[in-house]
């Protein structure tokens, strides 16, 4: 940046002197990158004022959290108030992998130091409930959310410098991490965890070979398993990911990383087989050994199915009807392996066919009450590095389907992210109409459940949005170039997803096939719930005109921040191949 001249006036005030210069500079707008982590942390404080019905999940990570907190692994005091939990030589146990629970225990040590508990249990958000697991959540869900997108954010602006904002923020608002991060389950943690192993394993490979970092890497994933036993694919995809390095691959070396992954991976797993032993009597014995429903196959998970492929990516609250802009992501990882980055497509595009497999053959495809498939959140972070190539590639499409995402995901985790029924999606758009919303901080300080009170997760959630468009402004650039064209091809996407949205899982019977599957799994109501035919046809409508509010929006504010610097008003301005623009 260029110096000021020096002022030659005396003024303190609105006038030519110092004071002016300072008050100008008080005004400045933030630069980009301040923008984008503006943009995160309000994406995070968005989540945190959320208070969510409870459901299974949580309550069981919640009951070994006390347990742990009383020297015990037993939740036999506690088992009433979930049904995910394991009967074992006469004592109940949760179901859940130990990882969350151990690392929120210290944050749970000190809400109860601080008489937190008092609180929750005069908050009017929950009534009849306990608001502690909510505050539990800050630290466990919340928290490991707003880590994720950061990591994205780094990772993407490693890939592509000027992208990562937009696809942090699309991360965040637009998929089921939403819902997530506002619930205590494992996924989140256990995703962050992944992909943060995955960082680091990339930043070791742009730079001189450092064991310590390929170990850590190793640590992180190993207690990602510890947190979610299914993350034990993304630590094998990993580790061959960890032994790609072209200039390290003479068996000496191959060995040597090899063994300071692998060790790192053991020390990770460390928690996971003292609370198996001091539980079970053994260092490998989980609670999933004494769950009926996972006797079949292994673990509960056979053969995939296409059918039930299709459910999880194409029914009510199948993840690309949801979350349609990661169709353009599934398109970007297809660029980034045509470039420099194959290692990383490679690595991410095994991940992804592999989570996609192991839940197409899982008895419970949707791992019950979830605004969407949940068990495919560990998969997400790394599919979301294909926006950084599609935001830049397909401008127009990408932004119309990103704004559609975060319309329906942020409507879903408002209303009623706990769906335990496909064709139950219907009362996103009944609440959402009627004004009736999950319990904010608002709540728990008596402003109900309507618009007075919702108002304190919208708030921050817009103000991420737009300090995200601040924040992108090779993508401003890209969507400004490219004239015309791309605001059409951005409403034929939002036309082509609004048509399979509305109709697709009601024609094909991927609705139906869902609930069937739910039967199957044990609940026998399933087949009897009927919330009506077409379940999206008022949301899926709403989301398409947020998809043009949003494409519109982009493209204005595109206009306004090209045309001082174009060669004429009103003119596209070129964008160069390498889109230098955006470093």
């Amino acid at each position: 940046m260029f110096a000021q001249p020096r002022p030659t006036g005396t003024g303190t005030g609105f006038g030519t002197g110092t004071g002016a210069v300072a008050g100008r500079s008080r005004l400045r707008p933030p630069t980009p990158k301040r923008a984008a982590l503006l943009a995160l942390l309000f994406v995070g404080l968005a989540c945190a004022t959320l208070f969510q019905s409870f459901s299974w999940n949580q309550t069981s990570a919640y009951d070994l959290i006390q347990a742990l907190g009383h020297g015990q692994t037993t939740i036999d005091a506690y088992q009433s108030n979930t049904g995910d939990k394991a009967f074992y030589r006469g004592h109940w146990y949760s179901a859940r992998a130990p990882g969350l629970a151990m690392l929120s225990l210290p944050f749970y040590e000190v809400l109860e130091a601080v008489q937190a508990r008092s609180w929750a249990r005069e908050a009017q958000a929950l009534p009849k409930a306990d608001e502690m697991v909510d505050l539990v959540g800050l630290w466990g869900n919340v928290l490991p959310g707003l880590l994720l997108i950061v990591l994205v954010w780094r990772v993407s602006e490693r890939i592509r410098p000027g992208y990562g904002a937009a696809a942090a923020v699309t991360l965040g608002l637009g998929t089921i991490a939403l819902a997530l991060s506002t619930l205590l389950f494992a996924h989140i943690l256990a995703a962050c965890l992944g992909f943060a192993a995955f960082a680091l394993l990339m930043h070791e490979r742009d730079g001189p070979p450092r064991l310590w970092q390929l170990s850590v890497a190793g640590v992180l994933a190993g207690y990602a398993v510890t947190s979610e036993y299914p993350l034990l694919l993304v630590a094998v995809v990993l580790g061959f990911y960890a032994l790609s390095r072209r200039d390290q691959r003479t068996p000496a070396r191959l060995s040597l990383r090899a063994a300071g992954y692998a060790v790192g991976a053991l020390i990770g797993l460390v928690p996971l087989a003292l609370y198996n032993h001091f539980a079970f009597g053994s260092l490998t014995h989980v609670a999933y050994d004494n769950i009926a429903a996972q006797q079949t196959g292994v673990f509960g998970i056979n053969l995939p199915s296409a059918r039930v492929l299709a459910t999880l990516l194409f029914s009510s609250r199948g993840l690309l009807t949801i979350s349609p802009v990661l169709a353009m992501a599934v398109a970007g990882v297809a660029t980034l392996y045509r470039g420099p980055r194959r290692a990383e497509a490679v690595t991410i595009t095994i991940i992804c066919i592999g989570y996609l497999g192991y839940n197409a053959g899982y008895y419970l495809p949707f791992g019950g009450a979830a605004s969407g498939p949940r068990l495919l959140m560990p998969m997400l972070p790394f599919l979301t590095l294909g926006l950084v190539e599609a935001y830049r590639r397909y401008p127009g499409p990408t932004v119309a389907l990103g704004a559609a995402s975060v319309f329906a995901t942020v409507v879903a985790t408002v209303t009623h992210p706990l769906i335990g029924y496909e064709t139950e999606t219907v009362k996103w758009a009944r609440l959402l109409l009627a004004g009736n919303f999950q319990p904010t901080i608002a709540t728990a300080y008596g402003l109900g459940r309507g618009w007075d009170s919702i108002w304190v997760f919208l708030l921050p959630a817009l103000a991420a949005i737009w300090l995200a468009a601040r924040a992108s402004t090779a993508v401003r650039r890209r969507l400004w170039a490219g004239g015309t064209r791309t605001l059409v091809a951005g409403v034929l996407a939002l036309l082509l997803w609004l048509v399979l949205a509305m109709l697709a899982p009601t024609l094909l019977g991927i609705d139906h096939a869902g609930l069937v599957d739910i039967a199957h799994s044990g609940d026998h109501t399933a087949l009897h719930k009927d919330f009506g035919p077409y379940p999206l046809r008022v949301l899926a409508p709403l989301a398409l005109a947020a998809g043009l509010v949003g494409l519109a929006s982009a493209r204005l504010f595109a206009q306004a921040k090209a045309q001082p610097l174009g060669p004429a008003a009103g003119a596209p301005m070129s964008v160069g191949a390498g889109d230098a623009v955006g470093a």
